[in-house]
């Protein structure tokens, strides 16, 4: 059984990554590698988040986000706004996850 930390790591983050990579592609018609510096993750990671090459158990969890909010995440990740992508991932993550973890921003 996984903890929810696990959980959050190995499902939610890669979920809000890949929905943020879609958003940054399409409404800001950035670059593999512009959205894998922004997502701190690498070009190959956003290759397949663009391509839908990922688990569904992950896209389960992409599917639950509200679409205003990866969008708000994705607004603060480009102006490099850190508190702000900050809070916003504790509101998506706390409802999306149901709970709440030591780290939470409000």
């Amino acid at each position: 059984m996984r903890t929810e930390y696990e959980t959050m790591i190995k499902e939610f983050l890669p979920a809000l990554r890949a929905g943020a990579a879609k958003v940054m592609a399409k409404k800001y018609n950035m670059s593999q590698v512009g959205i894998a510096d922004t997502l701190n993750t690498t070009q190959a990671a956003v290759s397949k988040y663009l391509s839908g090459k990922y688990s569904a158990r992950v896209k389960k969890v992409e599917n639950g986000f509200r679409k205003d909010e990866v969008e708000e995440f994705v607004r603060h990740a480009i102006s490099e706004s850190r508190y702000g992508a900050q809070k916003t991932v504790c509101r998506m993550c706390s409802r999306n996850l149901s709970f709440k973890c030591a780290l939470m921003v409000k």
